[in-house]
């Protein structure tokens, strides 16, 4: 793809920001599949600019325009018109940058989750309700008494004179001055959070949004230079300090603590509504020395894409199967799951037409006898996930594979998942499913009924029909959800097929030679490569080309914990 990275331009700017935030975000940097051209704009003229991005026709847009009503950079109003116009996008959206920390905060109270401070005992901590990078944060920023809040009030109130006006600018307000002017100097306004500090140590988690679900991955402790003790927290000096860095932390280490602040991670990103941003968010924890945990701010950026700095996705790098390369393809699939939805009705019905003779046809191929191999070789004690199972065939198979020296009779449960509902039908005659849904291979993970962990995935020559980026999508959920193993057919599907199918009309039949995009996607953390076999699969009964097959099998590497823990996804019935 040919993706547009939507960038805010300092020019004209006086932002704090201006000169110490060099590095940009750098998706080309981490990925050979697709090509990226920034485009900065700017807050004056964004509607002029975005319109002619628009008009160069790219595939896909990255929005990392992060300004809020109080930025003078493009953000808000920016990504707002760019919404209006309807194009392929992921990235940050206007309704988040219309909230502020204040009402995350209300949220999370009115929700009961994520915890956060309360706002009446001190000592006090005093910060603006908007903004990044720490800003307007100093050592004067924990108040003990009254006498210490009034004073932090009334320095906070004085610096956050221009941000009001460039509200008041965003807003559309009149008269800006008399708006400015019109907050009390050492009230506790709105645009101004007070909250209890929280004593202890800083933490990030990255949330990666994944269809209607989440995944958090490996937490990072912040590390800095020695502080005094009423110094441990990060002032706007020390964010971007040379010392001031992300580490990751283990879960052997803490096992409680390391589940808690995903779980606090995961809550975070329901209360500040990052779904539908089609990225995720970066939630900053604090952690008192009791291992009580607190939200203090949610950032719409979960991937910063930077290159050689203290910043680094080390989440991403250590914990997420694929990487940076299989994050980009996240978020394009993201957007994808929400507005394909025709194609597959209509590759469905193809397959309603042809379930009645489905089998007969299989015995025209090397299926059956692939299959066979496939059961008799590895071992599948414990459920089991079917993905596209057609009518049924590994089911069967598997049934019919008699208990020998070196493996037992099954045992656990089999579930198969296929979108069309006619082999779905003849799938569920068979009698050796336990259950079997009409889904999408890119939904059916998520939306999995209540059978329990899922132990083995299987996937064979079906994958061909997703695109490069749901067919990461796709092993991005296997590699989280599967506990013991993938067993995955990927179709080296011939050039000629899909012309020969555009010929006589077949469209939504296009399919995808894969094993270029799984090579890429290698070893994720925890598991390892078992087997790799390539063999003659099937000939097209339609297009009369020969399909040669390569079959990988990955198992969990001892306890094979990937580090990342998903947020729990509603069935659709």
């Amino acid at each position: 793809m040919r993706i547009c990275v939507l960038q805010s331009s300092y020019q004209g700017s006086e932002s704090m920001l201006k000169g110490l935030d060099t590095d940009l975000p750098n998706p080309g940097a981490f990925t050979s599949q697709h090509t990226f051209e920034n485009r900065f704009i700017r807050k004056d003229t964004a509607k002029e600019e975005i319109d002619s991005c628009v008009k160069e026709g790219f595939d896909f847009y990255l929005n990392f325009l992060w300004g809020t009503l109080d930025d003078d950079v493009a953000g808000y109003e920016a990504s707002q018109y760019f919404e209006s116009l309807g194009v392929p996008s992921a990235g940050i959206r206007s309704w988040e940058r219309s909230r502020t920390k204040n009402d995350f905060y209300k949220e999370a109270r009115k929700r009961g989750a994520p915890r956060v401070p309360g706002t009446d005992r001190f000592p006090l901590f005093v910060k603006p309700a908007s903004g990044c990078a720490s800003q307007m944060i100093d050592e004067r920023s924990v108040c003990h008494d009254e006498g210490e809040l009034r004073e932090a009030l009334r320095r906070i109130n004085v610096r956050l004179y221009e941000s009001r006006l460039n509200r008041g600018r965003s807003l559309g307000v009149p008269d800006v001055k008399a708006y400015a002017d019109g907050f009390d100097p050492v009230s506790r306004s709105e645009d101004i959070v007070v909250q209890e500090y929280i004593p202890g140590k800083e933490y990030v988690v990255s949330v990666i949004e994944l269809g209607d679900s989440a995944v958090a991955l490996n937490p990072c402790i912040v590390k800095t230079k020695e502080l005094s003790a009423d110094e441990k927290f990060l002032t706007f000096d020390l964010k971007f300090d040379s010392e001031t860095r992300f580490e990751l932390i283990e879960k052997k280490d803490n096992p409680a603590l390391y589940e808690r602040l995903q779980t606090t991670a995961l809550e975070a990103f329901k209360t500040g509504m990052f779904h539908g941003s089609h990225m995720g968010c970066d939630v900053d924890l604090r952690v008192r020395p009791d291992g009580e945990v607190f939200a203090i701010e949610v950032n719409p950026q979960p991937a910063a894409f930077l290159v050689n700095c203290n910043f680094q996705d080390l989440p991403i790098i250590s914990s997420f199967p694929g990487g940076h390369q299989a994050v980009i393809n996240v978020f394009i699939a993201n957007y994808m799951l929400q507005n394909s939805r025709s194609i597959w009705s209509k590759v469905a019905a193809t397959y309603d037409g042809l379930a009645s003779e489905y089998d007969n046809l299989q015995l025209g191929t090397r299926m059956p006898q692939i299959v066979r191999g496939i059961v008799e070789k590895f071992d599948f004690q414990g459920n089991i996930f079917d993905l596209a199972c057609g009518t049924g065939i590994f089911g069967r198979l598997l049934s019919e594979c008699k208990p020998g020296s070196h493996r037992r009779a099954h045992t656990g449960s089999l579930v198969g998942f296929d979108i069309s509902s006619m082999m779905v039908e003849t799938c569920r005659s068979t009698g050796v499913y336990d259950a079997v849904y009409i889904d999408r291979m890119q939904t059916c993970l998520l939306n999995n009924p209540d059978y329990g962990d899922v132990d083995h995935i299987v996937c064979l020559s079906a994958i061909h029909f997703l695109s490069p980026e749901e067919f990461t999508f796709v092993l991005v959920l296997c590699f989280l959800m599967a506990r013991k193993s993938i067993t995955i057919g990927v179709d080296e599907i011939p050039d000629g097929y899909n012309e020969t199918l555009q010929a006589l009309g077949h469209h939504h039949m296009y399919s995808t030679n894969h094993i270029a995009n799984m090579e890429l996607f290698g070893e994720p953390r925890g598991w390892k490569l078992a087997t790799r076999h390539r063999e003659f699969a099937w000939k097209s009964f339609t297009t009369q080309h020969e399909v040669w097959t390569t079959y990988y099998r990955f198992e969990k590497v001892g306890n094979g914990d990937c580090g990342t823990k998903l947020l729990e996804a509603k069935r659709k019935v």
